[in-house]
């Protein structure tokens, strides 16, 4: 897995630009697929803080869970690994 501070490292101009869609404003929508294949849409806010890019979610919520498997909820913001 790799933070973002990584693929800043790794990929800079597509780095720089999935940032700039992100911080265009603070809500976005994100899109996941459900097991069955099915898509699952849900607004959500995007903070980078550190080497981390983060999606808020409630602890718990099913969207937190398909970010990633090995992702740990901190307060209610997802810090999310590239694969």
């Amino acid at each position: 897995m790799a933070t973002w501070r990584e693929v800043e490292t790794a990929v800079p101009e597509l780095a720089d630009a999935v940032r700039a869609c992100f911080e265009a404003t603070k809500h976005q929508v994100v899109a996941t697929l459900r097991k069955d294949g099915a898509p699952r849409v849900s607004g959500t806010e995007v903070d980078f803080s550190g080497d981390e890019l983060q999606l808020g979610s409630m602890p718990g919520a099913v969207k937190a869970a398909t970010y990633s498997a090995t992702v740990a909820l901190r307060s209610t913001r997802t810090p999310v690994t590239v694969q």
